[in-house]
């Protein structure tokens, strides 16, 4: 029962594109790297080169692994829409991957084409210098994947830590001079929306919706109001935390529904990821 408990585990290292990408460039950039310096299994002998041709033709190896996993991580998984992955599906999925690559890896190093019992033969071995050659790179970006993600949810505890400390009486909004044009209670705020050289403030007016244009800029506001509740989740948008009513989930990105207000808020793609881990963290 505890097997299948960790087998049923959520594995959310590769739920983001951007974690995709870190692991297919480090398992190709390593394998071209390893192949090359260490030459294991003897294969530089497998053919008769030398030199630059035979850089290019070990490389071709670490190459086809990329292309295996560029096809298998963002197409194929974009095809059947699977989204998430839990341990025992990510194990299969690798598994898909391995062997992909070592019957790719034989055809590839075939000069004269290959019959289908000399590719059972061949295939055992295959598979074990394929595991052995791509263990260490993908273990590497997957490690570094996970580092990542727990930053991540570090500085996410450091803002909530800090949250219930900044509790000013009034909220002072200066213009673009310096000049303080707007004063709020930071409890009344709900969200920022830049317009060019403007920003709009919304807030809560004895519990209608009420909003004030300022001269500046969101960039300005957001250092100002940097560790408090307001988080950035849009090159526009700016939201109070404290006042999200529902979130409405996409594949790549999200819509905030805010407390008194009609319109969702969007999250782009780029702040999508650490948005993500902020609402599933326990508050």
């Amino acid at each position: 029962m505890e097997l299948k408990r960790i087998l049923n585990l959520p594995f959310v290292q590769l739920d983001s594109l951007r974690h995709r990408y870190i692991l297919i460039a480090v398992t190709v950039i390593f394998s071209i790297f390893f192949l090359n310096v260490f030459v294991p299994f003897n294969i530089n002998r497998w053919s008769r080169d030398s030199g630059f041709d035979q850089f290019i033709r070990l490389s071709g190896f670490g190459i086809i692994g990329g292309v295996v996993l560029s096809i298998s991580q963002l197409f194929i998984r974009k095809l059947f829409g699977v989204d998430h992955f839990r341990i025992w599906t990510f194990t299969l999925w690798f598994c898909g991957e391995l062997f992909s690559m070592a019957f790719l890896f034989i055809v590839y190093q075939s000069n004269h084409g290959i019959d289908f019992i000399q590719l059972i033969k061949e295939m055992p071995d295959s598979i074990r210098y394929t595991l052995l050659s791509i263990l260490i790179p993908y273990s590497l970006a997957l490690l570094f994947i996970t580092l990542n993600i727990q930053k991540s949810k570090f500085e996410t505890l450091k803002v909530n830590t800090v949250i219930p400390v900044f509790e000013p009486k009034l909220f002072d909004f200066p213009d673009e001079k310096g000049v303080i044009r707007f004063s709020i209670a930071p409890d009344q705020i709900l969200y920022f929306e830049s317009a060019d050289n403007y920003l709009i403030i919304f807030y809560l007016n004895n519990g209608k919706l009420s909003k004030q244009i300022l001269r500046n800029t969101l960039k300005n506001i957001e250092l100002l109001v940097a560790g408090s509740f307001m988080k950035k989740c849009h090159r526009s948008f700016m939201i109070n935390l404290q006042k999200i009513e529902f979130v409405d989930y996409d594949k790549a990105c999200c819509r905030i529904k805010l407390i008194g207000v009609i319109e969702p808020i969007p999250v782009s793609r780029k702040y999508y990821p650490e948005f993500k881990l902020f609402l599933k963290s326990p508050k």
